[in-house]
């Protein structure tokens, strides 16, 4: 009897151990809803997640957790592992292991025959069955997914619709969502209390000296407990600060991640630090994890660009309460003058370029602010008078990543082709440069003598004692005479979208780089007055979309010098390289081209 009750107690031992030495893999981590996936069509489906994280090399596959469909009907199904993703035929063929299962249930637990260690080269672990019918709504979508963007470890294969592997966002079926497929890992590296970190968005690592800062810096639990605290040590340059916090994480499912809020101390003297963060403790006992800390740099800058909102307007004249975002841009013009960047789009009238706008717009007036602060383009978000202007001064205290600065000129003599040189100068190195370029041509002063050009206004007659509106109480329900400023008359790509390439994907701090766009105006029947032409440039982040820096520039101020056609009383000329090629007070004789005399630029 006690011998037996002695091998009960071993055998209880070791499965604790083996289910404490156990941890789950995957996009999915135990909450979210599922929703299913598929063709709709007969045929077999094949998936697979690619496990390639450094972290996991050591740790042994030892089975895989599959999501059903309610009441799917399937066959030939089987869970396998391979090396690389191949097919024989238009079947999967996979190299290392293949194992048989039934479809039954919510969830299917498969277990290889032997454990499969990961090695740096990284495994393919999938499944595969196969629809005989879709004579079932469960049949048709037999995939099971959880919501997420990060799909980019999944491929999908299918025996009559995606003949050839593929990665899931390269095929139509990643909308739904990422596989909810979980990888059983086993192995002595799988521990209890393990948290590692990630390094911050290298877009949020640089400050103003003086001025402390807060960075979000991922930490991912590597371990089987739930971690509801850690203690972390901060080393910035030579100064190190120990501190604890406490955090959220869930337990069994590896990788798990959530977001640390750190607290970076005001630094006194600009330059690069390096900045070091360890995760010391975790639940209170020491931290397990085999790479416990992060290493970044922190730029310290003793003075920030600046940041010029880009303010997008939409508007229309047959819009009647559309006169509220003229009033405002108005008005933003004069109080902030060239820091004021608008651009006024038209939807429906005679200035209309576009349906295509750079933000999703369904009313009007509406208004965005560096396309990423949708607010009435007058009252902003607050409803208050000119609102917009604390919306504005918001987004304008926002740190700016770069430098902005433009000049345009004229190439040609019969100044059709506008050429626009926009530099841009970084305040730090960024190794995966997101930041991009596009061009907006806005004109000042458009107007017309038609009813089309006339302005519908719903102030008319109204008794409002707002500054900015009142005025157009007096005018009339058509203002006819009214001139259209910060018009947007040509992008430089469809939807003012980034232009790829027009900076590099890798960037040096405080190196300027110079990206030239030309307009082509010839055909544009909106340019009534080529010395009111506003050229604008954007700054972009390509991942989120956000404009985080804008510039604008008259044509008549590039370069600060005049463009004539003679001047009798000069006695020197020069070429663009500054060789003097004239020296008589008549210019007549030179050949056509580009020329200064006396410090002004000369068209012959």
């Amino acid at each position: 009897m006690k011998k037996f009750l002695l091998l009960l107690l071993t055998m209880f031992a070791v499965c604790t151990m083996q289910a404490q030495n156990e941890i789950f893999y995957g996009i999915y981590t135990g909450s979210g809803s599922l929703k299913p996936m598929g063709t709709e069509k007969a045929e077999t489906y094949d998936v697979a997640m690619h496990l390639n994280d450094d972290a996991l090399v050591g740790l042994q596959v030892v089975g895989v957790r599959i999501p059903m469909n309610t009441g799917v009907s399937l066959t030939d199904c089987q869970a396998w592992l391979t090396t690389e993703l191949q097919l024989a035929s238009g079947k999967n063929v996979a190299n290392i292991a293949t194992t048989n299962f039934t479809a039954e249930g919510q969830w299917v637990d498969v277990a290889f025959a032997e454990p499969y260690t990961i090695t740096s080269e990284g495994v393919y672990v999938g499944y595969s069955v196969t629809v005989p019918a879709v004579d079932t709504e469960a049949n048709k979508k037999p995939i099971m997914c959880v919501a997420s963007e990060d799909v980019g470890s999944l491929y999908f294969h299918s025996s009559r619709t995606v003949r050839k592997w593929r990665n899931l966002p390269e095929t139509a079926y990643y909308t739904v969502g990422a596989y909810a497929m979980v990888v059983r890992l086993s192995g002595e590296q799988v521990k209890t209390n393990a948290v590692g970190a990630l390094p911050p968005d290298e877009l949020s690592t640089f400050v103003l000296v003086g001025e402390k800062t807060t960075l979000t810096i991922p930490i991912v639990n590597h371990g089987t407990a739930a971690v509801s605290s850690i203690e972390y040590d901060l080393k910035v340059g030579n100064e190190t600060f120990s501190r604890s916090a406490k955090v959220s994480l869930k337990g069994k499912y590896f990788g798990g991640t959530t977001n640390l809020k750190v607290e970076i101390p005001a630094i006194q003297e600009s330059g690069s630090y390096d900045v070091e963060f360890r995760v010391t403790k975790v639940n209170g006992v020491d931290n397990e994890d085999p790479q416990p800390a992060t290493h970044f740099t922190m730029a310290i800058l003793s003075e920030f660009p600046k940041h010029k909102p880009l303010m997008e307007e939409y508007t229309g004249t047959w819009c009647q309460w559309c006169v509220s975002g003229i009033a405002a841009m108005e008005a933003m013009n004069k109080l902030y003058g060239d820091d004021f960047v608008g651009v006024a789009f038209h939807n429906g009238d005679v200035m209309t370029i576009t349906s295509l706008y750079p933000n999703d717009v369904n009313s009007f007036p509406n208004g965005y602010l560096d396309r990423v602060q949708n607010v009435s383009p007058f009252f902003g978000s607050s409803g208050a008078s000119l609102g917009i202007r604390d919306d504005w001064k918001k987004r304008a205290n926002i740190v700016a990543p770069a430098t902005l600065t433009m000049e345009a000129r004229w190439t040609d003599e019969a100044q059709t082709k506008l050429e626009v040189t926009s530099t841009t100068t970084f305040v730090r190195d960024f190794a995966n440069n997101p930041y991009q370029l596009t061009y907006i041509l806005t004109a000042d002063g458009l107007k017309g003598t038609g009813k089309e050009w006339g302005q519908q206004n719903g102030y008319a007659g109204g008794t409002s004692s707002d500054p900015y509106l009142s005025p157009y109480t007096k005018m009339g329900g058509l203002i006819s005479d009214i001139e259209f400023n910060d018009v947007a008359i040509q992008l430089s790509a469809e939807r003012s979208q980034a232009i790829a390439g027009s900076l590099p994907t890798s960037v040096k701090g405080n190196e300027g780089y110079q990206h030239t766009y030309v307009f082509d105006i010839s055909a544009n029947k909106l340019v009534q007055n080529k010395s009111k032409l506003r050229p604008v440039a954007v700054l972009i982040n390509t991942r989120t979309g956000e404009v985080v820096n804008a510039e604008k520039v008259r044509v008549t101020d590039t370069n600060g010098i005049d463009i004539v056609t003679s001047d009798s009383q000069k006695t020197a000329v020069y070429d663009l390289q500054g060789r003097k090629v004239a020296s008589s007070r008549s210019i007549s004789p030179l050949k056509k081209g580009i020329y200064i005399v006396n410090h002004k630029k000369i068209i012959q």
